[in-house]
């Protein structure tokens, strides 16, 4: 038997096997652990890429351009299922990813079986029946999404915090770098825009999940009258330890979204990079609200809900800070523009400015990368795009 008649033979075998382990895959390890949006619009793309890829088997005659397209087509389809490893380095057991290196290895050889079957002019029921049931798998897929998209809600690890201590300001290799680099950049717009309001030295603000003390040392250091809450004891250590001598600023513990203050008592609050850690992100809104006095300003940074967020700030910011905790940052918390906009309006604010921030690309950012620590210099910059990072204020009516 020629190599084609081996090819062409297993394909049926191969196709099979593809198909039981995808059944296993899906109803015994998806069923036990659960998927989330991103995960399963991921394997929708992975459905419908396979059915693209067989489809001129299907649908064409076997010559030059078709075949140079089925294997673009099938290279493309290979390659795309490598990417869903990013997300199940940390949500899989051992027998999941077994499961799945044997379905990376089918995946090839089903389509250059199928190809053999093509160029050999056979298999005509197989070569139509497998884009068609890969593109009803993966319509399958959807309808489930649509029927129930948060059917298992990735956590967020906000206990990690406590235990920084110094780290919140001397650490490189850690997710936390990333925030102390952005800062900067962050704490610049808030001066820009209290000075713009004609809120000058002894304004009082008030820091809602304030860390490390990143905005709120250098607001106090600036003159204004700064208080920092926290629920980690520990992060208010690490902040009050940095507090410039002689400014006017205190740290307490609380919760964001229970605030201890009173009505209208203030004339700025921050919500910076909390809200994303926050299953009632409405309720921080409403809170910081009540607490502004009437033309306040509530500032805000957090993370849109955009493939490329989920890329950089879910899986990509392990990449630059090797010590980052799993789940840091879960994508079903993340906001839109407009529906932040929204949560606002119903607080009584008014959206005033909406700007996006990114990395600066240059020598410290690729040099992270490589190093997998944040280089001293790096840094952010605002751009128009809010398709990652965005910061905004809203004006209390």
């Amino acid at each position: 038997m020629s190599g084609g008649e081996l090819l062409a033979a297993c394909a049926a075998p191969l196709a099979a096997a593809q198909a039981c382990l995808m059944a296993a895959d899906e109803f015994v390890w998806h069923a036990r652990r659960g998927l989330g949006a991103v995960e399963r619009w991921s394997h929708l793309a992975d459905a419908l890429a396979f059915a693209a890829a067989l489809a001129p088997a299907a649908l064409l005659p076997p010559g030059p351009r078709a075949l140079l397209l089925y294997a673009a087509l099938a290279v493309f389809s290979t390659l795309l299922i490598t990417k869903d490893e990013w997300l199940h380095a940390d949500a899989c057991a051992p027998g999941e990813h077994w499961s799945h290196a044997v379905l990376f290895a089918l995946h090839p050889a089903v389509l250059i079986a199928v190809g053999a079957l093509w160029t050999r002019g056979e298999g005509a029921l197989l070569r139509t029946a497998l884009p068609l049931a890969a593109l009803g798998w993966g319509l399958w897929r959807f309808r489930a999404w649509r029927a129930d998209p948060d059917a298992s809600p990735e956590p967020v690890d906000n206990s990690f915090y406590e235990g920084l201590g110094a780290r919140w300001h001397d650490d490189d290799a850690h997710a936390v770098a990333l925030l102390r680099a952005e800062s900067p950049v962050r704490a610049d717009f808030v001066r820009r825009a209290l000075s713009a309001a004609g809120l000058a030295r002894g304004a009082r603000v008030l820091d809602a999940g304030c860390g490390g003390g990143f905005l709120s040392n250098p607001l106090a250091a600036a003159g204004f009258a700064v208080k920092g809450v926290d629920l980690s004891a520990g992060s208010l250590d690490a902040a009050r330890s940095h507090a410039p001598a002689g400014a006017r600023v205190e740290y307490a513990v609380g919760d964001a979204l229970v605030l201890d203050e009173p009505d209208a008592s203030y004339d700025a609050v921050l919500l910076m990079d909390i809200l994303e850690h926050l299953e009632e992100p409405g309720r921080a809104v409403a809170e910081a609200a009540r607490v502004l006095k009437p033309g306040g300003l509530l500032f805000f940074h957090t993370f849109n809900r955009t493939p490329a967020a989920w890329l950089l700030a879910v899986k990509g910011i392990a990449f630059v800070a090797r010590d980052t905790p799993a789940h840091v940052h879960a994508y079903r918390l993340f906001l839109t523009p407009a529906e932040l906009k929204d949560l606002g309006e119903r607080a009584g604010l008014d959206l005033r400015e909406l700007r996006g921030i990114r990395p600066r690309l240059g020598r410290p950012f690729f040099s992270s990368l490589l190093r997998r620590r944040v280089h001293p210099d790096f840094s952010f910059t605002l751009t128009r795009s809010t398709a990652v990072g965005y910061l905004g204020v809203f004006v209390k009516r």
